[in-house]
């Protein structure tokens, strides 16, 4: 089993958009995929058909009941997985977050009792804020970490300020015509050691598909986001997801 946590350089790059996509893509290069919602606002979820009004989720059932947490898992499609990370109040997601502080290797725990049904499990997790990580859990290692960025100036000052570490990094929503996104391309190209040698393309189709509910490879199969995403799939499984 491969563990990869996606998460923002910033918030909205399209990291939960990112995750669903995949998740569908290698699905269909016969992978057994489980796509596992980390992030509070619980947006997952809506990338699957799941009603806007819809509560269940792992946080809310390990409420619920000690131990409930895998009875939220959801089958999306026969051998692609969801487990949403359900609504709760504020009172309760600061409990949450105390519970995590407290039992720190308990989604290692997790990860390891799922790993006999799952080749690969993709976490949609918070963008990193300096001092501040709500509700994101310590991972087992070795999971393969990706920072979703745009070609834009506030990445790049936060490439340059905050650095990346050993993450890999992925360029969505890329637009070839823009000289700005061309020239920072290149040049992350010549400092990033860990920049993904492929991009998203900006495309229509990847935000239709969530007022469709579903994963882009779903929504518009012959989209060049599409075709983008299957590129990285197969990246990914060439790389062996080795981080």
């Amino acid at each position: 089993m491969t563990v990869v946590a996606l998460s923002g350089l910033r918030g909205g790059v399209g990291t939960t958009s990112m995750v669903a996509a995949l998740g569908f893509a290698l699905h269909g290069l016969q992978q057994r995929v489980l796509m596992l919602d980390l992030h509070p606002r619980n947006l997952l979820r809506l990338h699957c058909n799941l009603a806007l009004d819809a509560t269940q989720g792992w946080a809310t059932a390990d409420q619920d009941a000690e131990g409930g947490w895998s009875e939220a898992l959801l089958e999306v499609v026969e051998g692609l997985y969801l487990l949403p990370f359900g609504r709760l109040e504020a009172g309760a997601l600061t409990a949450l977050e105390q519970r995590q502080q407290a039992r720190s290797h308990e989604w290692t725990q997790r990860l390891q009792q799922l790993q006999a049904h799952f080749d690969w499990i993709l976490l949609d997790m918070p963008a990193s804020l300096p001092g501040a990580q709500p509700g994101v859990p310590l991972l087992p290692e070795p999971v393969t970490r990706i920072r979703v960025l745009e070609a834009d100036a506030a990445c790049h000052a936060l490439l340059s300020t905050e650095g990346a570490g050993e993450d890999y990094l992925l360029v969505n929503r890329f637009d070839p015509i823009s000289q700005l996104q061309r020239d920072l391309l290149l040049l992350w190209g010549e400092r990033q050691p860990h920049l993904i040698p492929l991009v998203i393309h900006r495309d229509e189709a990847m935000a239709c598909a969530l007022a469709w509910k579903s994963p882009v490879g779903h929504y518009a199969p012959d989209s060049l986001a599409t075709h983008d995403v299957r590129s990285l799939a197969t990246w990914l499984l060439a790389q062996g997801a080795q981080g």
